[in-house]
């Protein structure tokens, strides 16, 4: 085989890969759990100069729905509450302290309280849930159309080569073709069904969240209720 053609053959490949990249990463900022791959397009202004949160914080995940941000420097604490809010609004952002045990410069023992950011991810309500399911299906119809372009575009420039090539070299070109396009056909779709099932997941686990609240509240008012009708018999003044 050419190596023209196994050039275009591997620019295919190339170009499948950094299309999936793409959609897993799109996927990641939908944000369901605490995945730090959400933070990598955060930029902080620090001293007029848009610098990538990892130089000027530390992350650390205190769950599956919450990130610890350290700040480097506590006087930038401010700028990467705001530089997080406007990558991902949807967070909610606290302030914290957290009590350190250190060594003083004299060596002696001392609490160091230190300032940090809780972010906490947004719960998947019934309002959330309809929205990343479908910004979670534009986004794979997007990848999806990328591909089918890039394969075709692949296939008129293999038909411009074949003329050099012998035809045992072409059938096994188009059964590489057919390997290539299986592989990363499904390895886009078993991204995309693990994002819908990620949502799935935090939409139930919302659901029964509100059931248990229901479920409680109902408890609730019906002990009120048998109070009520308890004090209402042990009161004379009701028996009359």
């Amino acid at each position: 085989m050419r190596r023209a053609t196994i050039r275009e053959f591997d620019s295919l490949g190339e170009k499948y890969t950094n299309y999936i990249a793409v959609m897993d990463f799109r996927f990641r900022n939908l944000c369901i759990k605490s995945d730090p791959v959400a933070l990598l397009s955060v930029k902080i202004l620090i001293e007029g100069e848009l610098q990538n949160i990892e130089k000027c914080a530390d992350v650390g995940k205190d769950n599956d729905y919450q990130f610890m941000v350290f700040p480097k420097y506590e006087e930038d604490l401010g700028q990467i509450a705001k530089g997080i809010l406007e990558t991902h609004p949807e967070f909610k952002i606290e302030g914290k302290i957290m009590p350190i045990e250190s060594i003083d410069e004299n060596g002696n023992d001392q609490s160091v309280d230190v300032k940090y950011l809780l972010l906490t991810m947004p719960e998947v309500n019934d309002d959330r849930y309809k929205l990343l399911n479908d910004a979670v299906d534009a986004i794979h119809q997007d990848c999806k159309i990328q591909m089918e372009s890039a394969h075709t575009l692949s296939k008129a420039k293999f038909a411009e080569l074949a003329p050099g090539e012998t035809k045992e070299d072409l059938d096994r070109l188009d059964k590489e073709l057919k390997k290539l396009n299986k592989q990363w056909n499904e390895q886009r779709d078993n991204i995309y069904q693990a994002k819908l099932d990620e949502i799935e997941d935090a939409h139930n686990k919302w659901l029964a969240e509100q059931a248990e609240q229901l479920h409680q509240r109902t408890e609730q008012e019906n002990a009120r209720g048998e109070e009520a009708a308890h004090s209402m018999k042990m009161n004379p003044e009701f028996d009359e």
